[in-house]
């Protein structure tokens, strides 16, 4: 039997695997024009410089908002046994993390008398954290 042709000579799995290395500072939709065109996306060149930059924006921007502790406990309620708990439970029960959710669940009654500024505060130790 004949071999069959390949309908786009140049684009198949052959070009892809005998490709001419990337220049530097080439991108990848660069590379894929000289096949042909190929379809491929190009994806976002970021230094760790520029991405060093934008992080110290976002830090210098989220450093100027305000914490409400008091809101922020008032969350934290909603979430464990407010408005949110139950889809807060549904999610958790699809990510495995049912146990954690259900200890936190139980720790609240302590946390739900304490001082609002004070668990605020340990929120936003907990989000500085992160």
């Amino acid at each position: 039997a004949a071999a069959q042709k390949s309908p786009n000579p140049g684009r198949g799995v052959g070009a892809v695997l005998n490709r001419p290395p990337l220049a530097s500072g080439s991108s990848v939709a660069t590379w894929g024009a000289s096949f042909g065109g190929m379809a491929i996306e190009t994806a976002p060149q970021n230094s760790f410089a520029a991405v060093a930059e934008s992080d110290a924006i976002w830090r210098q921007e989220a450093s100027q908002e305000r914490f409400d502790a008091d809101a922020e406990a008032s969350s934290l309620h909603s979430l464990l046994h407010g408005s949110s708990a139950a889809a807060v439970a549904a999610a958790c029960a699809e990510t495995s993390s049912s146990v954690r959710y259900d200890a936190a669940r139980a720790a609240w009654p302590a946390a739900a008398t304490a001082d609002r500024q004070q668990l605020g505060g340990a929120i936003r130790q907990g989000v500085d954290a992160l």
